[in-house]
């Protein structure tokens, strides 16, 4: 065999290897992306703490009057959620607002920092008291369950947080 012939056969194996090599890496590619959709969507995060206080009730075995009380409960803090962000986000778009001046008055974002500060500490108390209802409504070991479901949340939570 002549050396230029040497050259082409070495050369085609050359390009046989790079194009086995991407396509390797494409499919490695595809089935990385694929797994974290898939692990995303098999199992999606609640989006906020009244989500999750939900979740954590819905494992429970309640009895049927148990049942109303949690039913109510969810109601309850899914529509204090909703009346907290409505209430809120107005004051945010102003906090924003005034930042975006040349000169904004630190005294009216302190004001409306102070005003989304309080609509969250009555949200906070508002879900308190219903949580604590609906807790009373639990037997011992239903409550324990309970509480330490949210634990375990909180603690991935802030695993998932911290750096």
């Amino acid at each position: 065999m002549t050396s230029l012939a040497e050259g082409e056969v070495k050369s085609a194996l050359r390009n046989r290897l790079v194009w086995v090599a991407l396509a390797l890496s494409l499919t490695l590619n595809v089935f990385v992306i694929a797994g974290l959709i898939w692990s995303q969507a098999a199992n999606p995060r609640p989006a906020n703490f009244a989500e999750r206080l939900v979740e954590a009730g819905a494992g429970l075995n309640l009895s049927p009057t148990q049942r109303d009380i949690f039913n109510q409960f969810a109601e309850s803090i899914q529509q204090r959620t909703r009346g907290m962000r409505e209430t809120s986000a107005p004051l945010i778009r102003q906090i924003w607002d005034e930042l975006a001046k040349p000169q904004p008055d630190q005294a009216v974002i302190n004001q409306l920092v102070d005003e989304t500060s309080e609509n969250r500490h009555a949200y906070q108390r508002d879900m308190i008291a219903s949580l604590s209802a609906f807790l009373g409504s639990l037997s011992p070991d239903q409550r324990a369950q309970f509480v330490d479901g949210m634990r375990r949340q909180i603690a991935r939570e802030s695993h998932r947080r911290s750096p």
